[in-house]
Parts: C-alpha cells; sequence; structure tokens
C-alpha cells in the first residue's frame, strides 16, 4: 500500500511506524495500530500514507466516522486511489451513508478491479440492495478471476440462497469448507441448507462439528434442534430450542418450532401463545419470513400461508425464493394462471430456469430471455439419461 500511495517523502522513522501499523493490520490488531499512528498524523498531516493506514485502522475497529475523516483529508492530498475509494466505502457504509458508499466502492472498482476485495465489496452492496441477480453475475464473473476467495464464494452461496436454488448454494458451501474447514459460517450454513432439503443423514456429521466447535452459539442448537425434529427426536428439538430463547428470546425459528412442537402434543394454548409471540417478530430479520411461512404450511393454514409468502414477496424484493414457494403452493391450489406468473417472476428474478430430470436427477439452468419467455407446459427430453421430463413438474423447486 506505501509504495504506491506516496506522494511525498517520508522520514525512516515514520515509515518503520507505519510499516508496523500495516503489520498489526494483518494481524487483526486495529488498536495497536491506532496507537502507533495518531502520533505520527499529529505531527506531520500530511503523510499519506499514515493517514490511510490510520483510516485502515479505524475501519477495522469500527470507528466509521474517524475513518472517514482521515480518509477525506488522505483524498486531497493524492489523486483518486483504489486503496482510499475502498475503505471510504467502507467506513461511509458503516455510517449508513449507503448511496455514497456505493459511489465509492464504485469508484474503486474502476479505478482497480484486479483485487478481490473490491470485486466482494461491489457485490456485498448489490446483495444489500436486494439486487441478487446483479450480484449473482457479478459474483460469477469474480469467482472466475478468484476461485478460491472465500469471502466472493461465500457470498455466491447467500445470494443463491436467496434466489431459492439451494442445491447450489449447498456446493457452494461445501467448497468453501474445503477450502476451509474449521469456518462455522461454511459448517452451519452447509448443515442449515441440507436441513431445509430434509436430507437430516447428510446434514447430522456437519450439525455434530457445529455443536463441538461452538456448542454455546445458538445457530448451533437450532441446527441441532431441526435435526432432532426431522428425526422425531421430539423433546430433545424441544429442549435445544428452548435453549435457543433464553439467549434470544424473540428467536422466530425457535419460536415457530416449538408452536409446532406444541401441534404435535395436542396443546393448543401453548401453540397458541407461541404463535402469538413469532407473529409479532415478523419481518424483524429476512429469514423470519422463511420461519413463518413454513409454519403455517405445517400446521394447514392455507390462507395465512399465502398471505405470509405475498408480504415476503415485498419485504425481500429481489428474492426468488418466496416465489417458488408461491408457484408450488398455487399449483397446489390449482390456480393455474397464477402459478404460471410466479413462475415468471422466479425466472426474471434468477435470469434462469432450474429443471431437475426425475429420472437421472441431472440438473440443467437454461438461460431465460424475459423477451422470449419460457414455457412452463411444454415436455423436454433429459440430455442424460434420455427420458421426458414432464413439465412443469419437474421445475426445481429447491
Amino acid at each position: 500500500m506505501s509504495e504506491r500511495l506516496r506522494t511525498k517523502a517520508g522520514t525512516d522513522v515514520s515509515e518503520a511506524i507505519i510499516d508496523s501499523a500495516m503489520q498489526a493490520l494483518e494481524e487483526s490488531r486495529p488498536l495497536d495500530a491506532i496507537e502507533l499512528l495518531e502520533p505520527v498524523i499529529e505531527t506531520d498531516d500530511e503523510n499519506v500514507d499514515a493517514l490511510v493506514c490510520l483510516g485502515m485502522a479505524y475501519v477495522q475497529a469500527e470507528k466509521p466516522e474517524k475513518a472517514v475523516t482521515v480518509l477525506e483529508q488522505a483524498e486531497k492530498l493524492v489523486e483518486q486511489h483504489y486503496v482510499v475509494e475502498l475503505f471510504l466505502g467502507r467506513a461511509l457504509w458503516a455510517l449508513g451513508k449507503l448511496s455514497h458508499a456505493e459511489d465509492r466502492i464504485r469508484e474503486a472498482f474502476r479505478l482497480d478491479s484486479l483485487e478481490p476485495d473490491v470485486w466482494l465489496e461491489l457485490g456485498r452492496i448489490m446483495y444489500r440492495n436486494n439486487q441478487y441477480r446483479e450480484a449473482l453475475d457479478h459474483l460469477k464473473r469474480a469467482l472466475e478471476k478468484f476461485p478460491e476467495d472465500i469471502g466472493i464464494r461465500g457470498l455466491y452461496a447467500l445470494t443463491l440462497y436467496r434466489l431459492g436454488d439451494f442445491t447450489a448454494a449447498t456446493d457452494e458451501w461445501a467448497k468453501v469448507h474445503r477450502l476451509n474447514p474449521e469456518l462455522m459460517a461454511a459448517i452451519s450454513n452447509y448443515a442449515y441448507l441440507l436441513l431445509l432439503q430434509n436430507r437430516p443423514y447428510e446434514a447430522s456429521p456437519f450439525v455434530g462439528r457445529a455443536n463441538t466447535v461452538d456448542p454455546t452459539d445458538y445457530r448451533s442448537q437450532i441446527l441441532l434442534g431441526e435435526l432432532r425434529l426431522q428425526s422425531k427426536e421430539y423433546e430433545g428439538a424441544l429442549a435445544c430450542f428452548n435453549q435457543v430463547l433464553e439467549q434470544d428470546p424473540v428467536n422466530i425459528e425457535a419460536l415457530s418450532r416449538l408452536v409446532y412442537l406444541a401441534h404435535l402434543e395436542g396443546d393448543d394454548e401453548k401453540r397458541k401463545v407461541n404463535l402469538a409471540r413469532a407473529e409479532a417478530e415478523l419481518g424483524r430479520c429476512p429469514e423470519s419470513w422463511r420461519g413463518l411461512c413454513g409454519l403455517y404450511s405445517l400446521l394447514g393454514m392455507n390462507d395465512e400461508f399465502s398471505d405470509c409468502l405475498l408480504r415476503w414477496t415485498k419485504a425481500d424484493e429481489g428474492a426468488a425464493a418466496p416465489w417458488v414457494l408461491l408457484a408450488v403452493e398455487y399449483t397446489r391450489l390449482g390456480k393455474l394462471e397464477q402459478a404460471r406468473n410466479a413462475w415468471r417472476m422466479v425466472f426474471e428474478l434468477r435470469g434462469y430456469v432450474k429443471i431437475r430430470c426425475s429420472g437421472c436427477e441431472r440438473e440443467v439452468r437454461l438461460p431465460y430471455d424475459s423477451t422470449l419467455g419460457f414455457d412452463i407446459y411444454q415436455d423436454r427430453n433429459c440430455q442424460d439419461c434420455e427420458i421426458i421430463i414432464n413439465m412443469p413438474s419437474s421445475l426445481a423447486v429447491t
């Protein structure tokens, strides 16, 4: 960083301090870097390297206001530069100045698209703006350049999840896990997706691993509770979800599961109380919609299920996942025109049509052109096993 940004000669002392500060940042010790750099800036407020390094340290230390101050000072002293723009973008985003942050990140990308960090930050902006299709295309290009970047691949997996393509997201988390077998995010997300697809035997070792790595983490308990629920170990599941609520009393996933367990027990009073608690938390986080919609489906509350799905599509615009569930529900209810329109939304939001052959389980993803459309009622031939793929029943729902 210092060799590329230096615009004026620094003393040997200041250069040594900056080198030490950069080492501290590489070792995730931002407070040590700040302690080293602040005196340098006090005596030389035009030392660009020190300003930028200090700004990076403030970002890492979660002090975005201070980061913006010193990075804007550096910006006045140096022509537009990738590092300054990137970290200004990060700091502005932390302050909630989203549009300004996006401008900075896009400028950093324009200045230097050879660094994985800026690809990741731009992808994150698209993701947070609910531009999942754009994020997917962007991250796919990023992975062509940086196939072993864990951050990019993890965000790619999260984007696929938002688009309701669970099998592809599962494959991506498996790749992240191979790159870093100890990464908790990969372990827990991989297990979660397997459980969403009702694949408890495959999920079991990863649920176990999550509970070994961090048994006190409420997410580990949610995974264990879900595994036990799918295995019909209801008492064990109940214990897990109650433990989650001790840490997070408004966790809608745990509340929803307690509602279902009360339903299985025939305890109407407990079911009503916990359902009211869960409904009060709807919309608090993106996953709340999946939790409650799934519960309504399990309880046979069809009107509430459809209404929840429609509200989910508005709360997370750009996500294809609720539209997939709506398409399936409309088909079940015999509302074929509404089902067709829901599938069309899925295709437009994803940019592709996902089909699974019932014979060989091969999945294909066909590019979708909104001007040409896609006939969901036209049967097709599998290129692998050559059987007829019946449509629309072969449109993949996970």
